[in-house]
């Protein structure tokens, strides 16, 4: 489950994904992941990887924003500002 999102962390090409919302795949693993994490998404509207790599942002919900960042190896989810 995290090696597809590793993969999507490391290689992701903002510009190629500017205009899609992300695969079931990787909105499933996110939604886990966000829960847990302890955070409530019910539905996932889209994961948007982060200009210069390093993390995604999942809209959940229409109203929640998290970002997964890949710290060391390590997942951590956090509350959008």
């Amino acid at each position: 489950m995290n090696k597809t999102l590793l993969l999507l962390l490391a290689f992701a090409c903002p510009a190629a994904f500017a205009a899609d919302t992300g695969t079931d795949t990787i909105k499933a693993q996110s939604q886990a992941m966000i829960r847990q994490a302890g955070h409530t998404c019910d539905t996932v509207q889209g994961v948007y990887p982060a200009a210069f790599g390093g993390s995604v942002t999942v809209v959940c919900d229409d109203d929640r924003r998290y970002v997964i960042k890949n710290k060391s190896g390590n997942f951590v989810v956090e509350e959008a500002e």
